[in-house]
């Protein structure tokens, strides 16, 4: 199509238009491909075209212009957008930035601790269904406990001054219900069980009569959070106060409860990871530096992140009112700004001072920077947010994590392909200075006329070259370094096939390590659930909350009770059964011993302390059963005139309380606290719950014998943790198994080649058990625990937390393949440019590897803040994250990669077809030789 003069040429000026259409409809994932349309334009205005050039009406019919050249028209046409709107997106970011702020401030509000919503279709659910239709808002109750302790020992702590302390905590109360009313639910502290009319002893004592409790039971609806954290705030300081006040022989007090330990937690993400993240970032901030080389051009790359942060903390804000966000999601927000706005800034930037360098005036190298190094940017991102997207396939909240994330990395993107470009073009003096242009010296005539072609279809002839520089010449400053020296090793035969196995060889024991916790029938994780794991190490809350389960009865020691009910089935709070009758007191009975009897010689064995019920109270001594009451006898106490008014009036008001409580208001249901002397989220915990359901069941078939339509349901946050990391954990290798197909799809329809992603399988999908191998060794095992850092040390026997997988997996495997695309497509850009095949994968290498390298490291370290926290599953999550990315840039992408893409390497490309490989020096000849015959040719 090119006339005789394509004849002339032996057909070579045709292969290398073909190169330039196959290797700019692409890009360039190194960003170190120049701006095709940009190097035509300043060639152009330098000069006329080749007469002999053809027209432009022949180069639109007649060249092989096709999906790949108009996806790069495309790029170029919106970076002059960009360019030409440079102003507005400057000031349109920031006035974004600033509209967003408050909401932003509003989302660190609003944000939740780990909500445990029970999934759709379990029997949480089902049964949350069913107690909110006798009970209201019953999920929204909470237990805040004070403690009052003497500081040495003493006679008792319930002194005159402890009965003034208790007084003032209680007027704070009572003026928050004042101010909130409906909120407070019951007040009780030790001296309201001191009177004289009390049956019983009085349970808000310490068994060594050390410390005394006061707690209050309130409703904290999520619209109300920060009124319940205010207050809890108001407490503590008058807490402090009173510690102040006290001497060293005297009292002691302290707070803790359900909002105080959720308050706590939120006060150390809040306050910890900013300053983790300060005293870390010089690390990422000096590899920055030190790849771009410019205090400017680091002033540059820091400037972004407040606009990125605010608009995607103030665009969360308004799924929030939505979606629960968890304070995980803003943390692992605040992570991937860190990371991913270094990393980007280290493309574009070191791109844009190629550029510059290489002579180029500022418009045509942004240009070149947004058209080109975009592409990375926009690459990255999209198989991130591809990464993250999985994870809307898991229940609540985790798709508000999902949503979360991606609203970051798509602030990230969007900031650095016009943020930072068109402030470069606004105040160029930021960016690097303009070096001089190299000029074209001997070329052949042949070369000439294969440039002179390549410029008339739009072309530019290969990869930061000036015209007239052939594609080896460009080549040359990839050939030398130790990435350079390691591709030749790696790439040949049998290195390449003896590396890769030692290497999984050698961590083979960590994906034993890792099989020994997956369910492969199941397709199941097996990790570790613990409520200590969600606390943080420095949190006096908890360590408070041990006490007092230690030292007092379960039955006001204990935050997290598991709630049974009973029922008539398919009963609501208007119809049903009726529980105020002795049938019911005794079914309720039977109900209870039966759970002793299930549960007897267990670790976790009940008895009648664990229960707190109006059917019921204490234990008989032979059969060690609960002592059932009858129904007549608290009909009595808590209604006759005389129990309430003579003889026993606080047990009266109390009885009358707690059958409020209890009993429904139309008396269809009635409920029976139990309270296990356990962390509620542990694995012993999961234990009893599965044996309480169990029992419940067959207990409901046997009563409903005598009682027809009887029905024990029970509910509680441990069990709707329960049921769903049942569900996540099911979910999860699903959600991984898509997330893998959509990438793996994208990454053959990018590159035109079949067979690359089940290449590229092995060494994504077996690095991920090594990653979680080893957090197993360190977490489970406490491989590390002589070192005696806590951020890597083991808490008690939980081992790695549930979440941290659901957190991190979908993650991993968007990195790794981040990584890997960015090093195949430069591979590919060489292989198209004549390079042999090992050769093509060996300069890819060395071409990739210190930007990937830089890379890595910065995102690594930005998550090494999170190993230096009081939260044992931040710590995990950190170690977990560190662990995969180190490896990932160090050994999967630097040895494990390229030596799978040397075996059979044109399986690389198939079924796209590939030039005659023109240049290669892996197959004998050396490659000093072959430079040194490449200059007798030039010669």
């Amino acid at each position: 199509p090119f006339g005789p003069r394509f004849a002339a040429t032996g057909g070579r000026r045709w292969r290398a238009a073909g190169f330039y259409f196959c290797h700019l409809g692409r890009g360039v994932a190194s960003g170190r491909s120049r701006s095709t349309r940009a190097i035509a334009a300043s060639r152009v205005r330098s000069g006329p075209m080749d007469e002999d050039a053809p027209s432009s009406e022949e180069d639109e019919t007649d060249s092989p212009r096709d999906h790949s050249h108009k996806a790069d028209d495309a790029c170029l046409s919106v970076a002059r957008v960009i360019y030409r709107l440079r102003c507005i997106f400057v000031i349109g970011w920031i006035a974004l930035a600033v509209f967003f702020a408050p909401f932003a401030y509003k989302l660190i509000l609003r944000a939740a601790p780990m909500t445990k919503k029970p999934p759709s279709n379990t029997a949480s659910s089902a049964a949350m269904e069913v107690f909110e239709s006798h009970y209201q808002n019953l999920a929204m109750l909470r237990r805040e406990m004070v403690v009052i302790r003497c500081r040495q020992h003493c006679d008792t702590a319930a002194t005159v001054m402890a009965k003034g302390f208790v007084q003032q905590l209680t007027d704070i109360v009572k003026r928050f219900e004042n101010d909130n009313p409906g909120m407070i639910v019951q007040i009780h502290s030790y001296f309201e069980f001191a009177g004289h009319h009390q049956l019983g002893e009085n349970p808000m004592i310490s068994s060594d009569r050390q410390a005394i409790l006061m707690q209050w039971i309130w409703r904290v609806p999520p619209a109300s959070k920060s009124q319940a954290e205010a207050l809890c705030d108001e407490i503590n300081a008058e807490i402090a106060l009173i510690n102040d006040y006290e001497s060293n022989n005297g009292l002691e007090v302290a707070a803790t409860g359900i909002v105080f330990l959720d308050h706590a937690m939120k006060d150390t993400i809040i306050e910890e990871i900013p300053v983790h993240e300060i005293s870390t970032i010089w690390l990422p901030f000096l590899i920055l530096a030190s790849a771009l080389k410019s205090g400017r051009m680091l002033i540059l790359a820091l400037l972004p992140m407040p606009i990125e942060i605010m608009v995607a903390f103030g665009a969360m804000y308004f799924v929030s009112l939505k979606t629960t966000v968890v304070l995980f999601a803003l943390m692992m927000m605040l992570m991937l700004c860190t990371s991913l706005s270094f990393d980007y800034s280290l493309f574009t930037l070191t791109r844009y001072a190629e550029e510059r360098q290489a002579g180029e005036d500022v418009e045509p190298a942004i240009i070149t920077v947004i058209s080109q190094s975009g592409r990375v940017v926009v690459v990255s991102g999209c198989v991130l947010m591809i990464a993250w997207a999985a994870m809307l396939g898991l229940p609540s909240p985790f798709d508000g994590f999902c949503v979360a994330a991606c609203s970051m990395i798509s602030a990230c993107v969007l900031v650095q392909l016009t943020f930072v470009p068109s402030l470069l073009a606004i105040l160029p003096f930021l960016g690097a200075p303009k070096g001089e242009k190299k000029k074209k010296e001997g070329k052949s005539r042949e070369l000439d006329d294969i440039d002179d072609m390549a410029l008339k279809d739009g072309f530019s002839r290969g990869s930061g070259s000036s015209k007239g520089d052939d594609v080896f010449e460009k080549a040359k400053p990839h050939m030398r370094g130790p990435y350079f020296e390691l591709g030749g090793i790696i790439t040949r035969s049998p290195w390449n096939v003896i590396v890769p196995v030692a290497i999984y060889i050698a961590m083979a024991p960590l994906t034993h390590r890792m099989s020994q916790n997956f369910d492969f029938a199941r397709l199941k994780f097996k990790m570790g659930h613990s409520f200590e794991l969600t606390v943080p190490r420095t949190a006096s809350e908890w360590k408070t909350l041990l006490a007092i389960q230690r030292d007092f009865p379960s039955s006001v020691g204990i935050l997290m009770p598991m709630m049974i009910m009973m029922t008539g089935a398919g009963a609501t709070n208007e119809t049903g059964m009726d529980v105020s009758n002795q049938d019911a007191f005794d079914a309720n009975c039977q109900m209870a011993n039966a759970l002793i009897l299930a549960t007897r010689g267990k670790p976790y064995a009940l008895d009648a302390d664990h229960f707190v019920s109006a059917t019921f109270h204490g234990e008989e001594e032979d059969t060690k059963l609960v002592d059932c009451n009858q129904y007549w006898e608290i009909e009595m106490v808590r209604t006759n005139y005389l129990s309430q008014h003579l003889f026993l009036t606080h047990t009266s008001a109390h009885l009358q309380e707690l059958w409020n409580q209890l009993v429904s208001e139309h008396s269809h249901a009635m409920l029976t606290f139990l309270f296990p002397t356990m962390d509620p989220f542990s694995p012993m915990a999961f234990e009893l719950f599965a044996a309480v359901r169990q029992a419940l069941d067959q207990e409901t078939l046997i009563l409903r014998q005598r009682h027809p339509g009887i029905e024990f349901l029970t509910f509680s946050p441990g069990s709707v943790l329960m049921d769903l990391i049942d569900v996540t954990s099911g979910q999860l290798p699903l959600c991984f198994i898509i997330c893998a197909g959509v990438c793996l799809t994208l990454i053959a329809l990018w590159f035109g080649s079949a067979l690359i992603p089940f290449k590229l399988l092995l060494t994504v999908v077996v690095p991920i058990t090594w990653t979680y191998g080893a957090g197993l060794y360190v977490y489970e095992d406490g491989w590390l625990n002589f070192l005696h850092i806590a951020g890597l040390g083991t808490t008690g026997d939980a081992g790695i937390d549930w979440t941290v997988p659901m957190f991190t997996l979908t993650f991993m495997m968007g990195l790794a393949l981040d990584y890997e695309i960015f090093l195949f497509e430069r591979v590919r850009e060489f292989r198209e440019e004549g390079f042999g095949d090992c050769e093509s994968i060996q300069l890819g290498l060395a071409a990739t590897g210190g930007t990937i390298s830089s890379a890595g490291l910065i995102m690594a370290l930005t998550f090494v803040a999170q190993l230096l926290g009081s939260i044992p599953v931040t710590n995990q999550l950190g170690f977990i994250l560190v662990f995969s990315i180190v490896v990932d840039t160090f050994v999967v992408r630097s040895i494990l990669v390229p030596a799978m893409l040397s075996i059979v390497p044109c399986t690389n490309y198939w079924p796209s077809k590939m030039p005659p490989p023109k240049y290669e020096w892996l197959s004998g000849l050396s490659r000093e030789d072959f430079e040194d015959a490449g200059e007798d040719e030039d010669e």
